[in-house]
């Protein structure tokens, strides 16, 4: 596996919750977030609204797609994401 796939990241995502979607009230917004970056097995709670996904690059990456997405399908109106590299990370294609 490349270095940079075992780089520990962390990303932090925060729910703008839409009060004008018509499919879903601005609380079940968040909780889909929540409810899928659960299902990641990297989720830490870290506020009301805010969620902190830790583990593998790969790993973290995926999952911040997947809340976003359902954070956005349960009608959000944004998701703010905040990813940051733990410890020193190889260069891009370069590891063993």
């Amino acid at each position: 596996m490349p270095g940079y796939d075992r780089v520990e990241l962390t990303a932090e995502l925060t729910v703008v919750p839409s009060s004008e979607a018509k499919s879903s009230p601005p609380r079940e917004q968040v909780e889909a977030a929540i409810r899928t970056a659960g299902d990641s097995g990297l989720a830490r709670e870290a506020g009301p609204e805010v969620t902190v996904l830790i583990g593998g690059r790969r790993e973290v990456l995926e999952a911040t797609m997947k809340v976003v997405e359902a954070a956005l399908d349960a009608g959000a109106h944004a998701v703010k994401v905040r990813v940051e590299a733990q410890g020193e990370a190889e260069r891009f294609g370069r590891g063993s």
